[in-house]
């Protein structure tokens, strides 16, 4: 099973491990002050710079739902300057858990009324198998005419089987996007899976015993705050 994940979600993975570390350290009172310079936070300001960057990619490939974690951070991380700025008297602006899950809810919000698209190819068209909103829902793909297949997932559980496996061609693509919700995508064991997966703040579990597998399958995944699992 083949499992591929974004060079620009790795960058900024690395990105939010440093700087939810140096929250971290900041919490329990263990200052970054080997990489100060004058008493300038290089550090804070590097992460910074790379978190407005995220904003503005982010901004540019239209995916506004990924802009506001990153501009929590930002928040965190220069707390008392803001404070200093608009002149208020306790540097202790606000918690934590207040500006996590204010960003939690706006990116839900934002994914459900912008969702992802899925890209593929110029090579076809894809074949829209419908969206789940608030709900369970069961999709089944045809084999015979596979193509190139899309489908939503939106605060719901979704289920993907496949019909008439034994007439696959190859080279069939599936799109899925999924925003805060489970979707199972049920792949035949003659199957492997070629799988792309853009994750904000997500999760994907695959199996990892279908390399030899006769049959493979693209499957692209754009998942907002949602799980997605092969089995």
């Amino acid at each position: 099973m083949k499992k591929r994940i974004s060079g620009s979600a790795l960058y900024w993975g690395v990105a939010f491990i440093a700087v939810a570390l140096l929250l971290i350290f900041n919490a329990v009172g263990v200052k970054a002050g080997f990489l100060d310079i004058g008493g300038l936070p290089v550090l804070r300001i590097v992460l910074g710079v790379l978190l407005l960057s995220c904003v503005v990619w982010s901004l540019c490939k239209g995916k506004v739902a990924q802009i506001f974690f990153p501009l929590a951070f930002i928040a965190l991380l220069f707390e008392k300057e803001i404070a200093r700025l608009f002149g208020a008297q306790d540097e202790n602006l606000y918690s934590v858990w207040l500006v996590l899950g204010v960003a939690a809810l706006l990116t839900a919000g934002v994914a459900l009324l912008f969702p992802s698209r899925t890209e593929t190819g110029p090579r076809e068209e894809k074949d829209k198998l419908g969206k789940t909103n608030f709900a369970s829902a069961v999709k089944y793909i045809d084999c015979t005419d596979f193509g190139v297949k899309s489908v939503g997932n939106n605060l719901g559980n979704m289920e993907i089987y496949f019909e008439n496996t034994e007439k696959y061609a190859g080279e069939g693509e599936l799109c899925i996007g999924n925003n805060l919700g489970l979707c199972v995508v049920h792949l035949p064991e003659s199957w492997n899976a070629e799988l792309t997966v853009e994750h904000n703040l997500g999760g994907s579990s695959v199996p990892k015993d279908r390399d030899n597998a006769p049959c493979t399958v693209k499957i692209i995944v754009k998942s907002n705050l949602g799980n997605i699992k092969i089995v």
